[in-house]
């Protein structure tokens, strides 16, 4: 008997005496590719969501850094568990560590985003972060917008209002420090349209997505 990597990467036993039966390579190892695309296909979350449909986060994962790959998705703040705070997302972010999803719906139905590479826990009103960091439409359309290099304003906390993108003194994502209210223009750091039905929008709901890393 010789053993042989399935197209799902699980190993099966082969009988390479049969007719019919492989026997180049006893054992054929799986590519990048097919590693690449078994992970896309089954993402595992950790409490359910109020925003993402049913194929967001796959759709999503295709545009996470390599690191990534691989982790488990922890839902570690919602506006539907933990009420409307600010200082409870922040503080969630800073206690997670790492990336995250920020996922928004607005009250024309709209759900869109943002990818942040760092958490959102620099004390320092600047820009922070790197080229990992996108934008993105989930509902109506699945649209991402990813780091253009035009410029380095990724991500910022300006008193408690989180900031993506910037440039020639407008954001593509603002969130006022209540949550309740926001607004998304094109900007030069992500070429980003308008994410949401209106550049200024209402929030129906939000989630913070981090990874288990």
């Amino acid at each position: 008997m010789s053993w042989l990597w399935s197209s799902k990467q699980k190993r099966k036993k082969v009988d390479v005496t049969k007719a019919g039966s492989p026997v180049s390579e006893a054992v054929q190892k799986p590519s990048l590719l097919d590693l690449f695309d078994e992970y896309h296909e089954d993402i595992e979350l950790i409490e359910d969501s109020r925003l993402f449909g049913p194929e967001d986060p796959k759709k999503l994962s295709k545009f996470l850094p390599a690191r990534l790959y691989g982790c488990k998705w922890k839902l570690v703040y919602s506006t539907f568990i933990h009420g409307i705070s600010s200082s409870t997302l922040l503080r969630s972010s800073r206690e997670c560590g790492g990336s995250s999803f920020l996922i928004i719906k607005d009250y024309m139905g709209h759900v869109f985003g943002a990818f942040a590479s760092h958490p959102w826990s620099n004390p320092e009103p600047k820009f922070y972060g790197n080229g990992e960091c996108f934008l993105f439409s989930l509902h109506p359309d699945f649209t991402v917008y990813k780091w253009t290099s035009k410029n380095c304003y990724c991500q910022m906390i300006e008193n408690n209002r989180i900031i993506m993108g910037g440039g020639s003194g407008i954001f593509g994502l603002w969130l006022d420090e209540d949550l309740l209210s926001g607004s998304t223009q094109p900007c030069e750091t992500f070429d980003n349209e308008v994410l949401s039905a209106e550049s200024h929008f209402k929030v129906f709901g939000m989630e913070l997505w981090s990874f288990d890393e």
